[in-house]
């Protein structure tokens, strides 16, 4: 039995009850390997208490999760530095190393030490 549960972004999430869900775990697998990507929602009285995806899903959730922890561990840095003493202040570049941040850019004018706006 499924019962659509509206979820906080506002797409709905159908609950498969939990003993249909554990009988229906092998087709969710067929599914994934033919290319499915959606999730089993599984729980009781049409709420879900758990979800079932395909290792592809978790190995992006990852991802995703790591670049998040990333982004907050440079905020936190850039936060330091706005409170900070401005004669402690480091070039955009250092800090950008400092953080691990590929910038990824070739050299301009403003890296050559004789170069002035």
């Amino acid at each position: 039995m499924q019962t659509p549960f509206q979820l906080p972004n506002g797409d709905t999430a159908m609950v498969t009850d939990t003993a249909t869900a554990g009988r229906s775990l092998g087709r969710a697998v067929e599914l994934w390997r033919e290319g499915a990507t959606e999730p089993l929602f599984y729980g009781s009285e049409g709420r879900p208490e758990g979800v079932v995806i395909s290792f592809d899903q978790w190995a992006e959730y990852v991802t995703l999760k790591e670049d998040a922890e990333d982004d907050r561990r440079r905020e936190e840095i850039v936060r330091r530095r706005l409170d900070d003493d401005p004669s402690k202040w480091v070039s955009f570049e250092d800090a950008a190393r400092e953080g691990g941040w590929d910038l990824d850019v070739p050299p301009g004018p403003a890296d050559d030490p004789g170069h002035r706006p």
